[in-house]
């Protein structure tokens, strides 16, 4: 049939063949126009110039020209790619939306339409399409079809430099506000050395928002109650404390694990000035906002509870350097223990931060108590304790002193310096208590002196002349020796004698005596003979250390007479000083020698 002459009635169509499309003969290759050659024709059938019969001999040998006179200079062109093809399929994409007034709708005043503003750089055209929403009872789709699109009444069309992200772009009347864009075009438009904006939120469509609601189905949380029981056993005696300041006081919030209940302590302070309450919040639930309740609740008469207060205080609202408000009061935290630091580590995984300090108050240092001068009644410590109190009380004494020193009397006796003649002979006895520090003055009795025995001055404090009345200084055992002069209430006396037991007193506590008062009373008994024992004692001593001497050496005639004669010496003494301190109304017998005048060699060091 390919032999048939090519005239009517001898052609014939092929029935198998379905294609008829023809390929495209001119094409572009790395931005230049080329000749694709084919060997196919229309419907991709091959053709006879595809065949071996057109095929060319080659010569065996291939000459070329430039093999003789070399290669032709040419130069190289700048590749060249026209607008249409470098931007081929490649568009900015915006989103932004814009504001559909609504009328005569109950539901609705306005709309929030959202579009996607699609701009082609291969010929600068704008379409403007909308999302598909489901029944959105509007068109939507392509609200603007692709074309340039004029921005100004002299006839310019926009350009991708006149979009960016938060401007407003009017097309055809409409303002549409551009809130984001794709990756894309961020990347093109930064290259092109424009700034993008940031996204922005788009804002939400108020009927749209309506219909989701009324399409949701109202769904039924079963609350699943908490067992009390496995929390007391689990939580009971661990609590969560915190240091907080309020109004410049310190208190103690104590959280309870157990029932999640709250008590608040104030942290007293002494001589604060406030009444001591012992809790400033007892313990309880604590709500977060306990003043926005429904307005049905009938807060008149009943109590809040939890169907009207559902979210109480827990351990996450609680966070050092955090404020909270409790009823009304602001709180701010400082501080917490060891054990609340290790819970939220542990437990909830919130470290807590580090503690603030307390805030400091200026320390008022208080003035200088001075007490007042001494008034005329009483005596100074009357005055002094009556000032420490409203009530006055009683000077307190010394009961240490009074038991370890009651019933100890020093007694000394004295006479009075003479300044009337009537008063010459008078002889007195002092008595100083070592328990409560006062003077008994006893005046003995004389006969034919015309006057009577006993108290000349009760037991009382007296105080040493010349001292202040506010800062009185009193007699004290110091001050008493033999020749001393006192003044008891202008009546001046000079001490006389004492007896055996001040010196007692003076050898026990030496240290509260000076050394010329030690002296002075042992030389007064020593001459009174009060102190024979004690000198007894110290000759048994050096005859004992002679003794030891001798036994060591032989004696010779001179030693052993010297030691008859000192025996001879102390009999003779014992045999003088048998009458002692037996004089009647207290006068003293013929003087009796010394020991030093009796026996020398007994007082002298044997060495």
């Amino acid at each position: 049939m390919e032999k048939l002459p090519l005239i009517p009635g001898y052609t014939f169509q092929d029935p198998n063949v379905n294609d008829y499309k023809l390929l495209q003969k001119f094409h572009f290759l790395n931005g230049y126009r080329v000749l694709r050659d084919s060997h196919s024709g229309i419907g991709g059938r091959s053709v006879d110039l595809a065949s071996s019969a057109y095929v060319k001999e080659e010569t065996s040998v291939y000459y070329h020209p430039s093999l003789t006179y070399g290669r032709v200079k040419e130069y190289a062109y700048p590749q060249f790619i026209p607008h249409y093809v470098l931007f081929a399929q490649k568009c900015l994409c915006f989103k932004a939306f814009f504001r559909q007034g609504v009328f005569n709708s109950p539901d609705e005043h306005f709309r929030i339409r959202y579009v996607n503003i699609m701009y082609y750089l291969e010929d600068d055209t704008i379409c403007v399409i909308e999302p598909t929403i489901d029944n959105a009872g509007f068109q939507q789709g392509k609200l603007v079809r692709r074309n340039k699109i004029v921005k100004n009444i002299n006839g310019d069309t926009f350009h991708w430099k006149d979009f960016n992200v938060g401007i407003d772009i009017c097309i055809y009347g409409v303002v549409y506000h551009i809130i984001d864009c794709d990756l894309f075009t961020r990347e093109y438009l930064n290259s092109q050395g424009i700034d993008v904006g940031d996204k922005k939120e788009p804002p939400i469509d108020p009927y749209t928002e309506l219909r989701k609601n009324k399409q949701k189905t109202p769904t039924c949380v079963t609350k699943i109650p908490d067992d009390v029981r496995r929390r007391f056993l689990e939580y009971d005696k661990m609590v969560l404390l915190f240091t907080a300041t309020w109004n410049n006081d310190i208190y103690r919030i104590m959280y309870f694990l157990t029932d999640d209940t709250i008590a608040i302590r104030e942290v007293q302070k002494p001589n604060s000035g406030k009444d001591p309450v012992p809790m400033l919040l007892k313990r309880m639930k604590v709500p977060k906002d306990w003043k926005n309740l429904p307005s049905t609740y009938p807060a008149a008469y009943m109590e809040y509870g939890d169907p009207e207060i559902v979210e109480y205080y827990t351990p996450k609202d609680f966070l050092v350097s955090g404020t909270i408000f409790i009823f009304g009061r602001q709180f701010f935290l400082h501080d917490s223990d060891s054990f609340t630091r290790k819970y939220y580590s542990d437990m909830l995984g919130i470290m807590q931060p580090e503690r603030i300090p307390l805030p400091t108050k200026d320390i008022v240092t208080a003035p200088e108590y001075k007490p007042p001068p001494h008034i005329i009644f009483g005596t100074p410590e009357d005055t002094y304790v009556s000032c420490l109190s409203f009530m006055p009380k009683r000077p307190k004494k010394d009961v240490v002193r009074q038991l370890l020193n009651f019933p100890k009397k020093l007694r000394y006796s004295m006479k009075m310096d003479v300044v009337h003649p009537e008063d010459e002979n008078r002889d007195f006895i002092l008595e100083y208590s070592l328990s409560d520090g006062t003077i008994v003055v006893q005046e003995l009795e004389k006969r034919n002196s015309g006057r009577r025995e006993g108290c000349f001055l009760k037991a009382t404090l007296v105080a040493k002349p010349k001292t202040g009345r506010d800062n009185t200084e009193y007699y004290t055992p110091q001050d008493f020796y033999i020749g001393a002069k006192i003044n008891i209430f202008n009546h001046y006396f000079i001490i006389t004698g004492a007896d055996l037991f001040v010196y007692r007193y003076i050898e026990a506590n030496p240290k509260k005596f000076p050394q010329e008062v030690q002296n002075n009373i042992r030389n007064y008994l020593v001459k009174q003979n009060l102190l024979f024992d004690d000198i007894m004692v110290e000759t048994k001593k050096i005859q004992d250390k002679e003794e030891t001497k001798l036994q060591s050496l032989e004696p010779d005639e001179a030693t052993v007479e010297k030691d008859i004669d000192m025996k001879q010496c102390v009999r003779d003494f014992e045999a003088q000083t048998k009458c002692r301190y037996e004089g009647e109304h207290g006068e003293l017998r013929l003087r009796t020698p010394t020991p030093e005048e009796l026996c020398p060699d007994l007082i002298k060091d044997p060495t």
